[in-house]
């Protein structure tokens, strides 16, 4: 019979095969699909205010956790950026609902699964947690949608690919429980470092990153907030 620990390297080699299977899949069906038709057509003005008059719809003891996103969203949603969007609305409706079962949302070397590694990717331990890594996703998200032509299904892919790749390295690294969006907002952030080297990155008010690679200090703070 196979021990323990061979059962885990099945289990992890299998994952690995399945993800290079699925991101070839990917792969094909955006070079498929060709340049993208997106042009940054700003989405209607009523649609927008819709988007801003959502603060006054969340439940008041959830305001506290949509406020600081609402007007960074929807400004995000008026350039077209639609996959940041939903992103950043999966994660703010996953927040309590993870919160209160974090053993079943988190990633581990014991629990490590297709679901899982998206699951931990919508789960953050506290407020400045999930704050932290979506305003940093926003500050760089749209820029690299830009780099990409606003392909949003291929900047959607590399989130989700980035965040797998970091579910499943904390997974083999560390004994510790893991949940959050940090390696799929760090592969982002990546991703703009090599796309636009030199670009300076609009943060919040009059605030820039010389450099997109300082923006992982956003990420960093984030966990260490945990």
């Amino acid at each position: 019979t196979l021990d323990s620990s061979s059962v885990m390297r099945n289990r992890d080699t299998k994952l690995v095969k399945d993800a290079l299977a699925a991101s070839a899949a990917a792969a094909a069906v955006l070079a498929a699909l060709g340049p993208s038709t997106c042009s940054r057509a700003r989405f209607s003005p009523s649609l927008v205010e819709s988007c801003r008059s959502l603060r006054y719809e969340v439940p008041y003891e959830l305001r506290h956790v949509a406020d600081p996103f609402v007007d960074p969203l929807c400004d995000t949603l008026a350039e077209g950026h639609w996959a940041l969007f939903l992103i950043v609305i999966a994660n703010v409706a996953c927040y309590l609902p993870a919160l209160a079962n974090s053993g079943r949302w988190s990633i581990s070397r014991q629990s490590l699964s297709h679901e899982r590694l998206l699951m931990y990717q919508l789960a953050h331990a506290n407020l400045p947690h999930i704050t932290g890594n979506m305003l940093t996703l926003l500050a760089v998200g749209s820029e690299v949608s830009g780099a990409l032509g606003c392909n949003q299904l291929l900047l959607l892919a590399l989130y989700l690919a980035c965040g797998w790749a970091g579910g499943f390295a904390a997974a083999l690294l560390s004994d510790a429980r893991t949940v959050g969006a940090s390696g799929s907002v760090s592969g982002v952030i990546v991703a703009l470092s090599v796309l636009r080297p030199t670009s300076a990155v609009h943060i919040l008010g009059d605030v820039n990153a010389s450099n997109p690679l300082l923006l992982l200090l956003g990420t960093l703070g984030a966990d260490l907030s945990r």
